[in-house]
């Protein structure tokens, strides 16, 4: 049922099992460093893990619908995806066992409120330093933070994030950035500006991961979410005050080297490309200004 996807940091990948049942867990090895793809093989054969090497051209996107492809493949009715970078909380298995085995489960789950691991004073030079992603998370200095929660809208888009992440914006990209939360407000459905789908049944196999530098996650969400208003899917989200899902920051790749590159330059990249594929999904009549409900177990 659960599915670590897995593209450097053997600490990481061992840190998964702290909570995770090597019994029910399948390690999809999708990366580029074909030293790390050996390490990685050679503790999942010790340990018995059941595993796959699958392609890999280096973006989230890809090694995500590896993920997708296994999990079709596999014929099981749900199952959970988590980034080799983060982990499960030892309550979010539980919740998620519980979850598939509801008498009416819904077929996607999207966070709330999510917790991630930063590292407080990182410096830029550590930011871009290679090694980051391979450190041991457990010799890291931790601060815990929720990073992508709304609390009001209409502050956001005056562009003061755009400032946290860039030097002097220029004006054009300020707009672009009004816009690109302005879209947010609209279609997420719930007071986020980044979102993830951990718990999936078979019905979410429908959408498959795009090829974006950053924002995979959050459109997937947005076409899941397009199919749950259409009355396709149920799609509810889960508020992670008690957390289920541990963002780890510290040791993620791409979103946090592209966002600071060239002093910000990629951040408003990659915000532009995923705020024009919005701009079709709303053309499409796809971005609905509809709320997601919370969900309760019973």
């Amino acid at each position: 049922m659960f599915y670590v996807l897995t593209s450097h940091n053997i600490h990481a990948l061992k840190r998964q099992f702290d909570t995770l049942d090597k019994n029910d867990t399948t390690v999809l090895i999708n990366t580029l460093n074909k030293d790390y793809e050996k390490i990685a093989e050679e503790y999942c054969k010790s340990e018995k893990i059941r595993y796959f090497v699958t392609s890999s051209d280096g973006t989230a996107a890809t090694g995500k619908n590896s993920f997708l492809d296994q999990f079709e493949q596999d014929g099981i009715p749900y199952a959970v995806l988590i980034d080799g970078d983060d982990y499960l909380t030892s309550f979010g298995v539980k919740f998620y066992k519980g979850l598939s085995q509801n008498e009416n489960p819904p077929d996607a789950v999207v966070l709330t409120n999510a917790i991630s691991q930063t590292w407080p004073g990182i410096t830029e030079e550590e930011v871009h330093d290679e090694n980051r992603q391979n450190l041991n998370p457990s010799t890291l200095p931790v601060k815990m933070v929720i990073g992508s929660t709304v609390t009001d809208w209409n502050t956001l888009k005056k562009g003061e994030l755009l400032v946290d992440n860039v030097k002097y914006p220029p004006k054009e990209a300020v707009k672009h950035f009004q816009e690109y939360i302005s879209l947010f407000e609209e279609g997420m459905g719930i007071d986020e500006i980044a979102a993830r789908v951990v718990f999936m049944s078979r019905k979410a196999l429908a959408v498959r991961y795009k090829p974006l530098i950053v924002g995979e996650d959050t459109f997937q969400y947005l076409e899941l979410k397009d199919l749950h208003d259409r009355g396709e899917i149920c799609l509810v989200s889960h508020n992670e005050k008690r957390p289920t899902y541990m963002y780890d920051a510290r040791i993620s790749g791409i979103a946090i080297t592209e966002s600071q590159r060239d002093g910000g330059k990629g951040f408003i990249d990659w915000m532009i490309n995923l705020k024009d594929e919005m701009k079709r999904l709303k053309s499409e009549e796809r971005l609905h200004n509809t709320r997601i409900k919370e969900w309760h177990m019973v």
